[in-house]
Parts: C-alpha cells; sequence; structure tokens
C-alpha cells in the first residue's frame, strides 16, 4: 500500500530553482500592481507630474568656409 514517488535530486533541486523564479515572478507583478509600476506608494498622494520638455530641443548647427577641398590641401 505503501507508494513512494521517487524523484532524482537533479530534477527536485531543478523543480525548487523554477518554482522559486516563479514565486519571484509573482511577487514582482503585484507588487508592480499595487505600486503603480512607479514606486509610488498609493495611500500617499504625490504633485502632479511636470512635464520634462520645458527646454527647447538642442539644434546642432555646422557652418562650413570655403571650398570643402582648402583645408586638407593646406597641410
Amino acid at each position: 500500500m505503501d507508494f513512494y514517488l521517487e524523484i532524482d535530486p537533479v530534477t527536485l533541486n531543478l523543480i525548487i530553482l523554477v518554482s522559486s523564479y516563479v514565486i519571484l515572478l509573482l511577487v514582482f507583478l503585484i507588487s508592480c500592481v499595487l505600486y503603480d509600476c512607479r514606486g509610488k506608494d498609493p495611500s500617499k498622494e504625490y504633485a502632479p507630474e511636470v512635464p520634462a520638455d520645458t527646454q527647447p530641443p538642442i539644434r546642432l548647427v555646422v557652418m562650413q568656409q570655403g571650398s570643402p577641398g582648402t583645408h586638407w590641401a593646406k597641410g
């Protein structure tokens, strides 16, 4: 009547490793849902976020003087 399922130690370690990763993934997903994926506590109030586009974009201006080959021809 005694029924024992024999599991290889390597298989048991693999099962424990995979299950621990699944548990960590579930904990991360639950905390991400609770804290809005931004690390903010939902029980506290925060000031509204200010958009970061207050500065104008940087523009690169290249000025070319003379003909293109004269600078290298002098050397």
